[in-house]
């Protein structure tokens, strides 16, 4: 493979910094292998020596209808699911639909977000390398937050996601299940608006919605998650109803999947069979159920993960 990868750096004129910075960032994550969520995704060496699979080449109706179904198999099947969020990074194209889907479906108002897409620029070549990462909470089954606060603020549910105390996780309680997530996926909602000092609130920033089973409405008086610390529910709200998180639908490049990983059949548990699967979140301990593929496109230089993460 290295071989390879000389003849592609070859007609590709890379050259000297560029090519020494490369075989750095490539050996970086050499021996990366597959996150443990629900049943193990595991990976083989026969998959890490095989051919880089390319990204999935489905329309993203067909995928959005094959996770639908699967999502309501999952639903009907009289066990409880084990959700899980697949990203496939090489598909992202920066577009921040997601982030847009994610504030029009649970309002967190101006300096919160519960989803949010990192952009980095790598110094490789003479134009910019840059890559794109959706990136929300984790819903780690040894979630950091919950051992920050007293038993019961924060609960690992049976289906994987990790629902906070919206009533009793405020004040020191929320600042401290913040400031315990690695990757700062939690923020305190300080209950402002973006039309804050403006004549009047607009409609779409009151209205109500729904988290962890209740509903809210954000505003200047009485709202009940002011100084509550929030984070992204995998939309648990709309799974309850049939529909699939509202990240997942509205990405332009469909580079997120979603679905039941204890599901054979599933999308979810198919497309991570055999992968090379991002380790950096799961060196920690954490067991994240959000999964980042760390493939490079086929036929392109490979910049592993560890070349953002370790900086």
């Amino acid at each position: 493979m290295a071989n390879h990868r000389d003849e592609a750096e070859k007609k590709q004129g890379l050259a000297g910094p560029r090519r020494a910075f490369l075989q750095v960032l490539a050996g970086a994550g050499a021996g990366a292998a597959a996150a443990g969520v629900g049943l193990s995704v595991l990976e083989s060496q026969k998959a890490e020596a095989a051919e880089i699979p390319p990204p999935l080449a489905e329309s993203s109706g067909a995928v959005l209808i094959r996770m639908q179904q699967d999502l309501e198999r999952a639903l009907t099947s009289g066990r409880t699911p084990s959700w899980v969020m697949v990203v496939d990074t090489r598909k992202c194209v920066g577009c921040d639909a997601c982030t847009v889907a994610c504030k029009a479906e649970v309002p967190t108002g101006p300096g919160g977000f519960n989803r949010r897409v990192i952009q980095k620029e790598l110094p490789i070549g003479p134009r910019p390398y840059r890559v794109f990462k959706p990136v929300n909470c984790l819903q780690c089954d040894d979630p950091p937050c919950a051992k920050a606060v007293p038993a019961g603020m924060i609960r690992k549910r049976a289906d994987g996601i990790v629902e906070f105390d919206s009533v009793s996780l405020a004040g020191g309680y929320a600042l401290a299940a913040a400031k315990a997530c690695p990757w700062g996926l939690i923020h305190i909602d300080r209950g402002a608006t973006y039309t804050m000092n403006t004549p009047a609130p607009q409609p779409y920033e009151t209205r109500a919605f729904e988290e962890y089973g209740r509903t809210f409405r954000r505003g200047p008086q009485n709202y009940e998650l002011q100084d509550r610390a929030r984070k992204c529910t995998f939309c648990a709200h709309r799974l309850e109803r049939g529909e699939l998180p509202a990240c997942v639908t509205t990405c332009l490049g469909s580079a997120m999947y979603f679905g039941d990983i204890s599901d054979r059949s599933s999308l979810v548990y198919q497309i991570t069979q055999g992968r090379r699967i991002f380790r950096g979140h799961e060196n920690l301990g954490v067991k994240p159920r959000v999964i980042y593929f760390e493939e490079s496109m086929p036929g392109a230089v490979h910049v592993d993960c560890q070349a953002c993460h370790s900086r």
